[in-house]
């Protein structure tokens, strides 16, 4: 719940966990937001230290984000209540500095009896951040100027450093598609002129084809683990220690990308923007044919009329009833793979998955920290049956406190990703379905279930059923629940490495 706080207002949540039982529930949430960058604060009874996958050393520099032993970017233990105020004002100022991410500080029983007078002190974290030479954001726009095919690459840190706005500015500049890493969705508008899509294999084609034809890349606050760089990279990043996972990196720009991206735009002049819009024209135009061409292919997806659904069907009816700048928590799987491609976003912050970690049961606390943060935007939580089961209980939550979360589950009676997954790497089938021993599918009524803990609730079987129960549970004065039949036949992601149009 914290973590998608922080993700849907960039404001940090602190989460009390009174013993060593409640810690150890904690660990696939606090890995969760270790990998994303989610800042939270985490107050401890009990000891974290002696628990699997808690590095007990601090992470101050931000470095390792994807380090499987990793959980916390800092580990406070105080001996002593007077240590508190100092205590306090470290995990601040290490939890949403740079490289934000969770900081834990343990508090002994003993220490829990002690009281101690103090004077009142501001445990604000500080909002410096280090800028960009002067020299090297010169050497960037020369280099971005005179490329043929560049691309801008953007990820989570854009959004995280509030940077969107300058990226549009330097895209618009210097007349360079935008693509972004699954959790950087959202940095640019996905119906903006400019905007590639995502880059990965859960991507689009176009973007991957941008990336793919690149002769420059400019990479911001993202490694690109999975996928190839060929071309030479421009690299910004608060941190750019582990440059072996980026690719060629012919310029690294270590500091805050905000500053970075405005001191960049400052550098073209009018004359110069006219210039390089006319020398990119034809390359604009071959951007523009790409998106067609991948639109063309969801268009085929999204009209589908089966029943059961394909994913992407019912993922279109929900962009078609949402508001613009509605936030998705999404599962992860195959609706999460899906989402990223069917789901178009247009405002930062309105796109929160656990796409690097891939936590089961993380997306349904995720939104309601979202919708406290966000209590006048719509928050939908996206997630596939086997994920929900991993934390349906929360909806109590929902009912007791009148958070207005909709949760739209997709049912399809098992884990289909682990099944297509196994058969795609080893060449063998996997049973992951859910069936009873007589081999009949087997799924729980998640709509009664919804009823049960006091939601309005809708289960949809075809497709003229969507809209209206769409409609409906969005304008439910509290929590609301839409059970969404999907064939264990259809797949998430559609291939984005393949140009093939309908």
């Amino acid at each position: 719940m914290a973590d998608g706080y922080y993700r849907a207002c960039g404001r940090p949540m602190a989460a009390l966990l009174p013993t060593a039982t409640g810690v150890s529930k904690a660990l696939g949430g606090l890995a969760c937001a270790y990998a994303e960058g989610s800042a939270m604060l985490v107050i401890s009874g009990g000891q974290l230290s002696h628990l699997p996958g808690i590095d007990t050393a601090p992470d101050l520099a931000g470095a390792e984000r994807n380090h499987p032993r990793k959980t916390l970017k800092a580990r406070l233990v105080t001996e002593s209540a007077t240590a508190l105020p100092t205590l306090m004002r470290t995990a601040f100022s290490t939890m949403a500095g740079p490289c934000p991410g969770p900081v834990s500080i343990e508090i002994p029983v003993a220490v829990q009896g002690q009281s101690v007078d103090f004077a009142a002190v501001s445990v604000r974290a500080s909002t410096e951040r280090s800028a960009v030479p002067a020299g090297q954001v010169a050497q960037a726009a020369e280099w971005l100027a005179k490329a043929a095919r560049p691309v801008i690459v953007a990820g989570a840190g854009v959004l995280i450093g509030e940077a969107c706005k300058e990226l549009l500015t330097v895209a618009e500049r210097f007349c360079i598609p935008v693509l972004t890493s699954a959790n950087g969705k959202g940095a640019i508008a996905e119906d903006h002129p400019l905007a590639g899509g995502c880059v990965g294999q859960s991507g689009s084609a176009c973007a991957n084809r941008l990336l793919a034809e690149a002769d420059l890349i400019l990479l911001l606050d993202s490694k690109l683990t999975d996928i190839e760089c060929r071309a030479p990279v421009i690299w910004i990043d608060a941190d750019l220690a582990d440059s072996s996972r980026v690719g060629q990196v012919e310029l690294g720009m270590q500091g805050d990308t905000c500053s970075a991206l405005a001191a960049l735009a400052a550098l073209v002049s009018t004359a110069q923007y006219h210039a390089i819009s006319l020398q990119r024209s034809a390359y604009l135009k071959h951007l523009s044919e790409l998106r067609a061409n991948w639109e063309a292919r969801l268009d085929k997806e999204r009209a589908d009329e089966s029943s059961p659904f394909i994913v992407q069907r019912p993922m279109a009816e929900l962009r078609a009833v949402l508001e613009r700048d509605a936030i998705v928590v999404v599962g992860t799987g195959n609706v999460g793979d899906a989402m990223v491609q069917m789901f178009p976003v247009f405002s930062p912050r309105t796109y929160l998955s656990s796409t690097v970690f891939g936590a089961q049961g993380w997306a349904v606390p995720a939104a309601i920290g979202a919708k406290l943060a966000m209590p006048a935007r719509q928050v939908v939580c996206v997630v596939g049956d086997g994920d929900f089961l991993q934390s349906m209980q929360e909806m109590a939550v929902c009912v007791m406190h009148c958070i207005p979360v909709l949760f739209m589950v997709f049912n399809n009676s098992g884990y289909s990703s682990l099944r297509d997954a196994r058969t795609q790497h080893s060449g063998r089938y996997a049973r992951s379905e859910f069936n009873l021993p007589d081999g009949k599918p087997y799924s729980p009524e998640f709509a009664e279930v919804a009823r049960s803990f006091g939601l309005e609730s809708w289960r949809i079987e075809h497709p003229y059923q969507l809209g209206p129960a769409l409609h409906k549970a969005l304008n439910s004065k509290g929590p609301a629940l839409v059970e969404v039949m999907i064939s264990r036949e259809s797949r998430g992601a559609l291939d984005a490495f393949s140009d093939e149009v309908p």
